[in-house]
């Protein structure tokens, strides 16, 4: 009888081993996912709030709960402003000001996109000078709380492609809004990946990636009052406006 004590002995070690790189990795899976998930809920989080305050949230980035304000603005005070609504942001542990200061000029109000702060209770007005600011996009409709573009929707979308492939300068925003119904967060959340299914459609379609931003506002810019289902389903919506020629 050949015995085969010897042969068998190394494999308890070797699971022993097995299972503590195992464990190893699914702990640095749990670790990695959780600060993703922290960073993202961050993220939208601040972004709601410099929207609600009149900003850009297209600079704001996260590690972990560090944040980071880069681009440009157009005082030291806008600068101090950003960065304090950012660290006010709850969860926040510090956020790096990282923005460069522009000399302040008269705004060319044909070739630049303002953002104005709307106050509670104050409806928006959008622009509407540029002719593919007008292009209808009312049949842009997305189902509760998706984020998918329908036949409909791409046929739309189609006249904003010709218009962006006919004047290659041209540099606009995609922007999604809701009503209040939801919270602030899943509305921010909801309405920016709806701006990104916009844009990332008109980049799929050969329009060149630096001419289209995407910007989710949530509930932020309002249409009409959100007290009727009548002003809900206009403030439910899809804007194109434009940065310059």
């Amino acid at each position: 009888m050949v015995d085969t004590t010897q042969a068998q002995q190394p494999i308890a070690p070797m699971l022993a081993v097995m299972v503590t790189l195992s464990v190893a990795t699914l702990t640095l899976v749990a670790v990695l996912s959780q600060q993703t998930n922290i960073e993202t809920d961050l993220l939208q989080r601040t972004r709601q709030a410099l929207v609600q305050a009149g900003f850009s949230a297209d600079n704001v980035q996260f590690s972990g709960r560090d944040g980071v304000l880069t681009g440009t603005v157009s005082s030291d005070a806008e600068a101090d402003r950003m960065l304090a609504i950012s660290r006010d942001v709850y969860g926040v542990r510090d956020v790096n000001k990282q923005l460069l200061i522009t000399a302040a000029t008269v705004p060319d109000t044909n070739n630049v996109l303002e953002t104005p702060a709307i106050a509670s209770g104050e409806l928006y007005t959008p622009s509407k000078q540029h002719e593919i600011e007008q292009i209808d996009l009312s049949a842009i409709q997305f189902a509760y709380a998706k984020a998918e573009l329908d036949e409909a929707a791409l046929q739309t979308l189609q006249e904003v492609v010709a218009h962006l492939r006919k004047n290659p300068d041209l540099t606009v925003e995609v922007s999604a809004h809701t009503d209040s119904q939801s919270t602030a967060l899943g509305n921010m959340a909801v309405t920016q990946a709806r701006a990104d299914v916009v844009r990332n459609y008109l980049l799929s379609q050969g329009v060149n990636a630096t001419q289209v931003k995407a910007q989710g506002y949530g509930s932020a810019r309002p249409l009409a009052s959100n007290d009727t289902e009548e002003g809900r389903a206009q403030n439910r919506r899809i804007e194109i406006t434009v940065f310059r020629e």
